[in-house]
Formats: structure tokens, sequence, C-alpha cells
């Protein structure tokens, strides 16, 4: 096993994961390791090497070169770069379930949803296999010239990735970079990076030339800024919380660095009193519940029109009240556990915020009681009426299991107080009045505005850009225009 060392500890055999550097699997700098545990008992699932501001300088480096040998031509044959997406998108597939069991060890969410993200994963990398940058030839006003607008990559690309959706948020990264002719160095989650090496060891077998790809593990005051701020990187694409990607922009300003910041979401759904009550309530409980309630593109409000609140919250709250706690490995289960204990309290404080400031608990509101569920982050699937726009689960994203229930009166009520957030990455709207789904559609501020649909578990559309109004990002990612982010704009002006 060239990429893991075996150890013993707490009396059972562990994995060693390495970096993935170069094409190759080595120790840190300095040997060091840390580790993994499941954040639904505790318990060990490896350990993993602990990156340095030096591992990731040679990361770049190597990256660099690789962009810098394939860019001219010394490659022999050249790179099919569309080929080898696709073959790894079929050994993704091919080992889908050690992918999805590990990410579920090391994040926490059922397997069913593990396998979901695996398969939008590969989705991903077929879809970017066969999508092409658009170039052009302009008529310019001196019919004697010839002008050709041309895209070209940028160079070494920083990918950072966070922890809810580990493989199929790197997907958009690495596809994209690739497709589009870049090198790329990967920063994973410090908590959820084993599943995304096993990927670097596919790409391997898919044939990808040494150093155009690269992971670094580590944290991100680390390895993170060195990615950031290292003058070999030419574009960051970070997804996380709105605050590290400010820091980021701001590190990357120093060169000006081309960067695609997908951040924080506080998403509205609104429904309308004359909505599909059954198919509002089962669409707020997908999208909330998912993966915990940790996703970006989450339901995290709802507006619901007076008139149909009792029956809306009564429904929701038989549905919710189903749904089952536990080992996301163990088939029964529905909901796995918050990811880490910070997390945990920081849910457990936005719900006891927003209680405090005079809202009704409906369900959950704290950690479950089974003794089988106390070694792992829990939180029960919470609901609150009657809630304050001021209280935390309204004001603050909310990365975990509970969701205000906001009553309104009308459309515009509804959408001025969806609009008050300082996010703007998603909305969904459901109704079955056209004139009112066109006036939610051309006034809700977010990136992404769906009506009588949510996205599904396995992620999003992957064809149409995905990315945030406010302070919900910068750039866009997926479709055409999340390929074309990965590169630069050339215009050549031939004369006669």
């Amino acid at each position: 096993m060239n990429k893991r060392n075996w150890e013993f500890r707490e009396t059972f055999f562990v994995l060693t994961y390495k970096l993935f550097l170069n094409g190759e699997f080595v120790d840190s700098s300095t040997k060091e390791t840390y580790e993994i545990r499941n954040p639904a008992n505790g318990s060990l699932v490896d350990t993993v090497a602990r990156g340095t501001p030096e591992d990731a300088r040679a990361a770049v480096d190597f990256a660099y070169d690789a962009f810098k040998r394939e860019r001219q031509g010394s490659s022999a044959p050249p790179i099919n770069i569309s080929r080898i997406l696709q073959v790894a998108s079929d050994l993704v597939r091919q080992n889908e379930t050690e992918l999805a069991t590990t990410m579920t060890l090391e994040q926490g969410k059922t397997i069913a949803e593990s396998k979901g993200e695996i398969r939008f994963f590969a989705h991903t990398l077929e879809y970017y296999a066969g999508l092409k940058a658009r170039g052009s030839q302009v008529n310019i006003s001196d019919p004697s010239k010839l002008a050709v607008v041309e895209k070209e990559p940028v160079g070494v690309v920083a990918g950072i990735v966070p922890w809810n959706n580990p493989i199929l948020l790197m997907g958009a990264k690495l596809a994209s970079a690739l497709a589009a002719g870049n090198s790329i160095v990967i920063k994973p989650a410090s908590t959820t990076p084993l599943s995304t090496l096993k990927v670097g060891e596919l790409f391997v077998k898919a044939g990808l030339p040494k150093g155009l790809l690269n992971f670094v593990t580590g944290s991100g005051e680390t390895v993170g800024e060195e990615l950031v701020t290292n003058p070999k990187t030419r574009k960051v694409s970070f997804t996380g919380d709105t605050a590290t990607g400010k820091r980021i922009m701001q590190l990357a300003s120093s060169n000006l660095k081309r960067v695609t910041l997908e951040l924080g979401g506080s998403n509205p759904i609104i429904v309308a009193d004359d909505a599909d009550i059954d198919a509002a309530v089962n669409a707020t409980l997908n999208g909330r519940f998912r993966n915990c309630g940790q996703g970006c593109m989450c339901v995290k409000r709802t507006y619901v029109f007076e008139k149909i609140a009792p029956i809306f919250v009564e429904k929701l709250k038989s549905k919710a009240s189903a749904i089952v706690l536990g080992d996301g490995m163990k088939p029964e289960t529905t909901m796995g556990p918050v990811h880490s204990k910070p997390q945990l309290e920081k849910v457990s404080r936005q719900v006891s915020d927003t209680i405090e400031k005079g809202a009704n608990l409906v369900l959950g509101g704290g950690a479950p009681s089974s003794p089988e569920l106390s070694k792992g982050f829990f939180y029960l699937p919470t609901l609150v009426t009657d809630v304050d726009q001021t209280s935390k689960l309204v004001s603050e994203e909310c990365f975990g299991p509970a969701l205000p229930i906001i009553t309104v009166d009308s459309m515009d009520d509804a959408i001025e107080q969806a609009n008050s957030s300082i996010y703007g990455l998603g909305a969904s709207v459901w109704t079955k009045d056209l004139a009112r789904a066109k006036k939610a559609a051309r006034e809700l501020e977010a990136g992404t505005v769906l009506v009588n649909s949510l996205y599904g578990a396995g992620g999003w559309e992957i064809e149409v850009p995905m990315g945030g109004f406010k302070q919900s990002g910068v750039g866009r990612e997926y479709g055409i225009e999340g390929l074309e982010s990965y590169t630069e704009t050339k215009t050549t002006i031939y004369g006669s």
C-alpha cells in the first residue's frame, strides 16, 4: 500500500493516510499525523498526515512544473484530459461503496447520502469531460484584420474544500480546473480528508500525469494560507463560511489572484396559501434535514402564509418526528450526527437564543436521550414558530437540524423578510400562481431561485451555474460559467 502505513493503536489496526504530491503518496515533512474520528460515536476512523506550509509549497511547485510541461507540449503524446476525466468517472462509480463508506465514517452522514454524493461527483467528472471553454472569431471595424477571442487556463489553482460535502464540492473545482487545462492543489477539510485522498489514487489509475492533481491535508491556518498566498497559484476556489471567505479574499488581493468564493447561505423557502401543501412539506423536510441540515443549499428559514400555517406546521412536525437518528452506516438511520462538537454547540446556542427571544418550541430542541447516541454529536430535529427576525436561527446561518417557521400575510411580506438576510445563495417558492412565482423569482435576492422545486439529495443541477448574491460569495461554479471561471480571456488581432 503506497499511500498508507499500518499502525497499531487502541487495540486494533488503523491506516495512516499520506499526502498526495506529484502522483505519489508521501509523508508530511515533519512526519506528524493526526486522528480522524467518527462523529457518530467518537471511534477512531484513521490517521492522516499533518501537512505543513513546506508541504503546500512543494505541492504548488509540482503543480506549476506540471502545468508548464503540459502547456509547452513536452508530453508525448499530449494528454487527453477528456478521456482521463471519463475514465476517472468510471472508476469512481466502480469504487462507490468504498468511497461512500469512508465518507460516512469521517463525516457522519447516512450511507445513502454518501452514495448520492459519490454518484454526483462521478456525474460531474463525466459532464466536464465533454465540455470545452468557448472561443470565438469577432468581426471588428477594420475588415482587413482578424480578431480571435480565446480562453486560456489560469495556471495553478488552489481548491479549498469544506467538510459538509467533501467530494461533491471538490468535484466542481477539480473537474473544471483540469478540463480548462490547469493544474490544481486540493486542501480537504481537516476533519474529512480520507475519502478525498482515495480520489487521488483513482486519478493515478485513470492516467493523469504527475503533478496536475495534488492533495495536502492539514489546517487552514497553515496549509490553506500558504496555498492562498503562494505567488505561483493564480486562482483560489474556496467553499466554506463567509468569515473565512473574507479572509481568503483579503489574502488573495495581495497579488490579485482570481477567486471564486461559494460561502454561507440562509436560504428561505416561501409557501403560499395556494401551494400543494404536502409537496411543500416534503420539500421543506428534505431541504432542511438532509445531511443533518449541514448544507449550503439547505433550507434555513421557512415563510408560510398565515392561512395555511397551522396545517403546514402540523404536517411538518409529524414527518420530522419520524426521522431516525443514528450511525450513518446503519440502514435504518435517516439522519446522522452533527459533524463536530463545536458545530453542535453552535446549533444549540442558536436554538436557545431563538427560544429566549419568544419563539415557540414545536419539536426537538436538544440532544436525544437514547444512551446509544450519547457518544455522538446528535441533535434532535427541531422546529420553532413565532420566531423573531433578530434571533440567531434567522439572522445567522444555521448548519444543523433546526428550522424557524415564520408566518407572513402576503408574497410581498415574505419576499421582504426573505431578503433581509446578509446572505443570498438560494431560495425556493411554492405556489400554483404563475404571476406570484414570477414576482418571487424576480425580486428574491438569491443566486438560484427554485419554483415548486428543491435540489435533490445528490447535488444540484450541474448544467447551470451556482453561486450567491451579497455575502454568499463571488463568482459561479458548475455549467459553462463554472468552467470558464478557471480561464483567462485572450484577444488576438491579426493584421493583413
